[in-house]
């Protein structure tokens, strides 16, 4: 089992046809992206058409893992009573490595909100919230100065 930051009673996410590939990756505990066969372009979240050149035949890729944050935000008000005590919490945009310019949503952690730049490298570390389902949060590469 891995490290647990966020509640059991957090919402979970919904999967669709197009995700499902995602997902059980995730469970995985690897970390893809979908590519477009037909022209290399690359997409998160996965869908069922390729946005650049319309192509429905799409591979997942494996990336490293790795990322920098491109923007973030700091959550100070629990939107479910069993986050009260975890808040502050950060919410990132993070730059995927090898993901040609694809983003996830993502929180950051083992980091103090307040230690957060933009820029700083990343390194993905799965959260287990059940047999089924993994989650991935991103912590610093370094610790912070």
């Amino acid at each position: 089992m891995t490290a647990r930051w966020f509640p059991d009673e957090m919402p979970m996410p919904a999967a669709s046809a197009e995700t499902a590939g995602w997902w059980q990756a995730a469970a995985d505990h690897r970390l893809v992206v979908q590519r477009c066969l037909a022209c290399g372009a690359t997409r998160h979240p996965p869908g069922p058409v390729c946005p650049r050149c319309r192509s429905a035949d799409a591979e997942l890729a494996v990336l490293p893992g790795t990322g920098t944050v491109y923007t973030f935000t700091v959550v100070h008000q629990a939107f479910i009573p069993s986050l009260g005590d975890r808040v502050p919490y950060v919410v990132a945009a993070v730059d995927l490595d090898g993901a040609g310019g694809a983003r996830l949503v993502t929180n950051l952690v083992d980091v103090a909100p307040e230690e957060v730049r933009i820029g700083m490298p990343v390194t993905v570390a799965w959260e287990d919230m059940g047999p089924e389902l993994a989650l991935p949060r991103f912590r610093p590469v370094q610790e912070p100065r």
